[in-house]
């Protein structure tokens, strides 16, 4: 568990970040606690709202990550969705609220702008498969699915396409730039890197 350094007897299990804004974190709580991390999430920073969490703990792992102050900013905080629910009364640590912190695209891609994320547990087999059904989702161009090594390359090459490592949960980023997409897709079917029909090989 990581502690929060913002507020007191708040914990997380599950963190990821990108490019140091918040993704999805996983946090434990007396009800009070998480009422107080949700209140000051809405407020601005004179009224003494949070901006930027931070995170401290020893994950253990085969080779041990130390967080000291890790820090993951917030943002508009209205691109968060928060979603929240408790312990039964009956558990052996008493009435703890579970509280879940995501970025909007987790649960819906920003079509307009061609972004999505997908979360994953770490070590989860067929990433690339995950990776492609979120990329054909969020993409403007209609893509056939024998081009899915072909595209899937190009998007990692371009940082289109990107995985970010957490603490007990792992990201996967999608950001297709729509005009670039286009030029560099016309530019492979013109190469026959694409093409309409699968290619054979003996």
């Amino acid at each position: 568990m990581l502690a929060i350094n913002e507020l007191n007897d708040v914990y997380c299990d599950a963190l990821v970040c990108e490019d140091g804004y918040l993704v999805f974190a996983s946090c434990w709580g007396r009800d009070t606690a998480i009422q107080e991390l949700l209140a000051r999430l809405t407020l601005s920073a004179h009224e003494g709202g949070i901006t930027q969490l931070s995170f401290d703990g020893t994950v253990e792992q085969s080779s041990p990550v130390k967080f000291e102050n890790y820090p993951a900013k917030i943002g508009n905080p209205d691109r968060l969705d928060k979603m929240t629910g408790r312990m039964p009364k009956s558990n052996l640590f008493g009435n703890l609220v579970h509280a879940w912190l995501f970025d909007k695209k987790v649960r819906q891609p920003d079509f307009v702008n061609r972004q999505a994320y997908l979360l994953m547990l770490p070590g989860q087999d067929n990433k690339n498969d995950s990776a492609w059904g979120l990329i054909r989702q969020v993409c403007h161009l209609p893509l056939l699915a024998h081009w899915q090594k072909s595209i899937i390359h190009l998007m990692y090459e371009k940082d289109w396409l990107t995985l970010v490592h957490g603490h007990g949960i792992d990201l996967i980023s999608v950001n297709i730039p729509e005009e670039a997409f286009n030029s560099e897709i016309s530019t492979m079917v013109s190469a026959g890197e694409l093409t309409a029909e699968v290619k054979h090989t003996d």
